[in-house]
């Protein structure tokens, strides 16, 4: 992708629009490919003991993100504004619709990047043992290094998205070879064709997997979050997101049927990091080394994607006056940093938990909520808004899109099932965007915009 050099410094809440397809699908890439795969596996089988069963839900969890896409795709390429979620949200409910999604959405990339810069810290510990009594603050370096970066301008976190995604998508193609190395030198149940384990598997942890699962893809939205400073949104986003989402989902069921051949059900449930089990089975001295180091860069480049991302919520929460006008400040590389400076502060407070479980459970479940009130949106908007201009529309209006309500909905219910304390966080934080709405009446220096 060429650097278009002939764009002004972005004026007072606006953005550069130098982006394209090449970006779309990096960030939806390096959004989804994280901690999440790396670290769900381990637990996926043992809440599932049964192959067959642990890849129709990594398969599923595609299924789930896709049927989301489609709505979204119509919705971006409509309405493309800085803002992802809250942008169409607000437009179909109101202010208040739109605040509680803007919130949602900025605190699950709160949420992603806690999580993240916690697993890059546990990675960290690999190569330097005595890095385990600096977990913390490992991790917060990590997130001012991102932060920093990013600061700079949109340029420098488009070069570090695009080049970070490539380099750990090529490591985790390795990675398969490698299992298929172990497989065939260490035939396993699986790879010597025996039955696939047949444990029974429970409701409440096929919904436990699922939510790691769903994790793991949580990041797909992300090329939506950019359309604003797309070249062409109405091509670009649907592509990127589909694109995204189909590259992200095969690599998922190829990994995790590497890790099946190469150690088994079993083998992946006495691991808590099978990667590393798997190339330790090499023989090889680097093999542990060498995958401290691909799975801190592929957790940093996820937590690029999302740094990324949330500082653009805040802005477009306050071109509408739902928060002061300070996040409206860009700079002249393209950055709203007052939002990056809010995002870094909220990312440390919740980092200074130290726990990935609790940051990661969170996602999933505030990824759930939105999406319902998203696609609501969507059903409203084709009512209310049928004058806008669709570049893309919908597939399968409207069997499709209410499918993907259905199971949003029903996934969110087994979610707050199988975890009510997320429920409990989720609540307390859509709760705390009150008080930033009554400072926001009294901060805002402009009228509400659309």
């Amino acid at each position: 992708m060429t650097i278009d050099t002939t764009n002004p410094p972005a004026p007072r809440g606006e953005l550069l629009r130098i982006l394209g397809a090449t970006f779309g699908v990096a960030v939806a890439v390096g959004s989804m490919i994280g901690a999440g795969i790396l670290r769900a596996p381990a637990s996926v089988a043992r809440d599932v003991p049964n192959a067959g069963l642990m890849l129709a839900l990594w398969a599923l969890g595609a299924v789930y993100v896709a049927l989301q896409a489609n709505v979204v795709a119509e919705l971006a390429t409509a309405m493309p504004r800085a803002g992802g979620g809250y942008i169409y949200v607000r437009r179909a409910f109101g202010s208040v619709g739109g605040l509680v999604i803007g919130w949602t959405d900025w605190m699950s990339f709160v949420s992603a990047i806690a999580a993240l810069s916690v697993a890059c810290a546990d990675f960290l510990a690999l190569l330097w043992p005595a890095a385990t009594h600096y977990e913390v603050l490992a991790a917060i370096l990590v997130q001012l290094a991102i932060v920093g970066l990013n600061a700079i301008g949109l340029r420098e976190g488009r070069r570090l998205q695009e080049f970070t995604s490539l380099i750990k998508a090529f490591a985790l193609a390795a990675f398969c070879v490698a299992a298929a190395v172990v497989a065939f030198h260490h035939p396993h149940p699986m790879a010597g064709g025996q039955k696939l384990a047949t444990h029974a598997a429970t409701w409440l942890g096929v919904s436990a997997a699922f939510q790691l699962i769903a994790g793991a893809y949580a990041g797909w939205i992300a090329p939506a979050h950019f359309s604003e400073e797309n070249r062409d949104p109405g091509r670009s986003v649907p592509r990127a997101l589909g694109s995204g989402i189909l590259f992200v989902a095969l690599l998922y069921l190829v990994v995790n049927g590497g890790l099946l051949a190469a150690l088994g059900t079993q083998g992946m449930q006495a691991s808590t990091l099978p990667f590393a089990a798997v190339l330790a089975s090499t023989g090889s001295t680097i093999a542990g080394p060498l995958f401290a180091l691909c799975a801190m860069l592929s957790v940093a480049s996820c937590a690029n994607a999302q740094v990324m991302s949330a500082p653009r919520i805040l802005l477009a929460l306050a071109r509408d006056g739902l928060l002061p006008s300070i996040f409206l400040r860009v700079n002249k590389g393209g950055s709203p940093y007052m939002g990056l400076v809010l995002t870094v502060l909220a990312t440390a407070a919740l980092t200074f938990t130290g726990s990935f479980e609790i940051a990661f459970g969170l996602v999933a479940t505030l990824n759930a909520a939105a999406s319902l009130m998203v696609i609501g949106a969507y059903f409203v908007l084709r009512r209310k808004a049928a004058e806008l201009h669709r570049p893309f529309r919908a597939i399968a209006h409207p069997w499709l899109p209410m499918l993907g309500f259905v199971t949003s909905l029903a996934f969110f219910l087994l979610f707050l099932a199988n975890n009510w304390i997320g429920g409990v966080y989720a609540l307390a934080l859509w709760l705390l965007c009150i008080p930033f709405a009554l400072v926001a009446r009294r901060m805002r220096a402009q009228p509400a915009g659309s």
